[in-house]
């Protein structure tokens, strides 16, 4: 975002996370179309209401220096998206800027078209017209994981874009020495098939078997709290079904756990981007077992943490269990900053630079 120039973020739905966020960002205008449910009560003064049209119209007759949009493989806004970036492109001084932050890590035919056949003649151009908008539309990019930068670079033209990778992870915490007496495993989640539920019942099964001392905590609600309770009920001991929980017994639990499971699994067009949870773990020193559908899968690997496909789950759950990381070690490995944070203050190194 540029010094001296007035700097506009889009938020097509503000949550509470990116209004918390905001003081640790570069100075700049938050324009929402909606609000998330969990925003309650008045929102702040640097946040701005906007409908479609006035954000168009201001765009065209207001000096914005610096526009960041939504990141352009997020489907349902793609429409939006590039009639702000036309707009501000055809309308702004030379020295203006156009930015976005991404963590979408499914190939784009997927995350534009869904998982549908898609003949080849219709497939091709499209991907052409997105990387040359991309390219002719947008100043510089910061991937948030290293499969979202490779979803992105299939496209034609914006493999030269410029760009960087800064890894959509928690920054390092400072505060006092996370406990190092830990034991079993947590789930922490929504409740459905997509994040791998069912899965995770059927490979726990295959492992609490004669291990008295391996227990399993789910946290979470959603579409399978039923079959979640009845098969915790069955073995108590082993399982234990938490539900929903606020945001600070959380942290707690995953503080007093070795393992976290998170084995998402590809539903249609949605593919875990990063995973919430498996941020929390990590900044709690704690182990995670994933498949390789999350976007850090690479940085898991590279950091002695377990990503398996699903039906590998049960044997990394076991692994992972029997010789979790220590706690200071998994925090050891995470940058000082948070990544999200890392990545506004290069994008607005990059526009100052150009300008």
């Amino acid at each position: 975002m540029t010094a001296g120039g007035r700097s506009v973020r889009i938020y097509p739905e503000l949550r509470a996370a990116q209004v918390e966020r905001h003081e640790q960002l570069v100075p700049a205008e938050g324009w929402y179309f909606k609000t998330n449910y969990d925003i309650t009560g008045e929102v702040a003064p640097a946040f701005v209401p906007m409908s479609t049209l006035k954000a168009l119209l201001t765009l065209a007759f207001a000096e914005v220096e610096t526009l960041e949009v939504p990141e352009l493989l997020w489907a349902r806004e793609l429409p939006r998206t590039l009639a702000l970036l036309v707009v501000h492109k055809l309308t702004s001084r030379r020295s203006a800027r156009r930015v976005f932050y991404a963590i979408e890590n499914n190939d784009p035919e997927t995350a534009l078209l869904g998982t549908r056949k898609v003949p080849r003649w219709i497939s091709a151009p499209l991907r052409g017209a997105l990387g040359l908008s991309a390219r002719w539309l947008i100043d510089a990019v910061v991937y948030g994981s290293e499969g979202s930068r490779r979803a992105y670079q299939s496209l034609p033209l914006v493999r030269g874009m410029h760009s960087t990778l800064i890894e959509e992870l928690p920054g390092r915490p400072t505060g006092p020495a996370l406990p190092e007496d830990r034991r079993g495993a947590v789930f922490v989640g929504a409740l459905e098939t997509r994040k791998g539920v069912p899965a995770l019942m059927k490979a726990w099964e295959m492992i609490e078997t004669g291990h008295a001392d391996r227990q399993i905590r789910i946290i979470g609600n959603g579409e399978l709290v039923s079959e979640v309770r009845t098969w915790s009920d069955k073995n108590p001991a082993q399982r234990i079904f938490l539900g929903q929980l606020p945001h600070d017994q959380v942290h707690d639990i995953l503080t007093q756990s070795s393992v976290l499971a998170a084995p998402s699994l590809r539903e249609g067009r949605w593919r875990e981007q990063i995973g919430l949870p498996i941020k929390e773990a990590l900044r709690a020193g704690v182990t995670v077992v994933s498949t390789p559908d999350t976007g850090l899968a690479d940085w898991l690997v590279t950091n002695g943490h377990h990503v398996e496909q699903i039906d590998a789950l049960a044997g990394a759950l076991a692994a992972a269990l029997d010789a979790p990381l220590h706690p200071a070690e998994v925090i050891r490995a995470l940058p000082q900053f948070d990544g999200r944070v890392a990545a506004d203050h290069w994008l607005r190194r990059s526009t100052e630079a150009a300008s």
